[in-house]
């Protein structure tokens, strides 16, 4: 009876959901994603016309495939999926992940028991956690950015999810109810990253809660090179400074945009306090410069090895320098995707280059870490 009674939850469990994944030229990594989803929920794919063998693997994977002709952007590509399959109609909730993106196997689970708690959430967004494999260990792209994934969902997005405050979502790993959706998911997108439109509409329109739900983990691929590094995180940033000027945030009297501007004078804090604390040392003899440097040295100490602890990646501590030039060099990102942001604050077509996949074959899941 037990089991029977587990067959039907299950069975109910897939009639709910749809996962579905837009991808170009995604065939290293597509039949991984499909894979970690199909025994949770029903996988659609949009291959946005790939070059590759990305809807042939899909379709191998178990995954249904509409196959574009043309690349169109991932929001108008998820937009066409949706229309074509008849994802809000059929389903409750749509789960959207990147064709880069291994879910564990509760993942939906968890997700829908977070929907569950609260009758108003409309989008959950699960947990992130860089794809660091074995062969890679060495690479100190993929170390920054699992220790600013640590960091940022630790001290940030749990307290942001707490007050109804998320300013982004993980557009490689969250699940939305198709009521929701079906309002925010346009095929012409205004901004170059397409869940920030859909978050800031969400808070804007009143439409529900945006929840953080660690307990769903994701692994997704990082970049591997300061190039694609580099391109990504100014694709994010860039999309997020849209969204602020398109959606007028701050000028708005609201909770969310009282924290938003929290946190924009935190990144202020972030940009200036530190170099100009260091200028001010150099340029006079207050305040010791070997000082503030070791001060600023123990600070980044104790936060990597807290993450090395909580992600159980003792070598993280040997990336110690390099991650502290790299979150100088994000500080040169940050401008960068200020300035465009405002030279360019919508954008006619959401199309980018994804940085380089890399293929596994030693069937690795997702692993719960503190």
């Amino acid at each position: 009876m037990t089991v029977m009674s587990e067959s039907v939850g299950e069975t109910r469990l897939m009639e709910r959901v749809a996962v579905l994944v837009a991808s170009k030229d995604g065939a290293a990594t597509i039949a991984d994603t499909v894979a970690s989803a199909r025994a949770q929920a029903d996988v659609y794919v949009v291959s946005d016309g790939s070059s590759d063998d990305t809807a042939r693997a899909s379709r191998q994977a178990g995954a249904t495939v509409l196959d574009l002709s043309t690349n169109v952007g991932k929001p108008a590509a998820l937009h066409r999926a949706c229309q074509h399959f008849g994802l809000f109609a059929r389903y409750e909730f749509v789960a959207i992940l990147d064709d880069d993106t291994v879910i564990a196997d509760d993942f939906v689970r968890q997700c829908l028991r977070t929907f569950a708690q609260r009758p108003e959430n409309v989008i959950v967004v699960g947990r992130t956690i860089s794809d660091w494999p074995r062969e890679k260990r060495w690479n100190p792209w993929i170390a920054a950015r699992a220790y600013s994934y640590w960091r940022y969902q630790v001290a940030l997005r749990r307290g942001q999810s707490a007050v109804n405050a998320l300013n982004c979502v993980s557009g490689s790993n969250s699940m939305y109810r198709s009521s929701l959706l079906r309002n925010v998911l346009v095929e012409n997108n205004p901004y170059i990253v397409d869940d920030t439109y859909w978050v800031l509409e969400t808070h804007r329109r009143k439409l529900g809660r945006v929840s953080y739900e660690p307990d769903a983990h994701a692994i997704i691929q990082d970049p591997t090179s300061m190039r694609d590094w580099y391109k990504q995180n100014l694709r994010w940033l860039w999309g997020t400074f849209q969204g602020i000027i398109g959606h007028k945030v701050g000028r708005t009297r609201s909770w969310f945009d009282f924290w938003y501007v929290g946190l924009i004078l935190d990144w202020l804090l972030y940009l200036f306090a530190w170099p100009a604390l260091l200028i001010v040392a150099i340029t006079s003899d207050r305040i010791p410069a070997l000082f503030v440097l070791l001060y600023m040295f123990v600070g980044y100490s104790i936060w990597i090895g807290a993450a090395s602890i909580a992600l159980k990646r003792y070598s993280l501590l040997l990336f110690l320098p390099f991650i502290v030039v790299f979150d100088w060099l994000y500080r040169v990102n940050f401008i960068h995707a200020w300035c465009k942001a405002l030279r360019h604050k919508t954008v006619a077509s959401c199309t980018w280059e994804s940085p380089t996949r890399y293929s596994t074959d030693d069937g690795r899941v997702p692993q719960a870490t503190p």
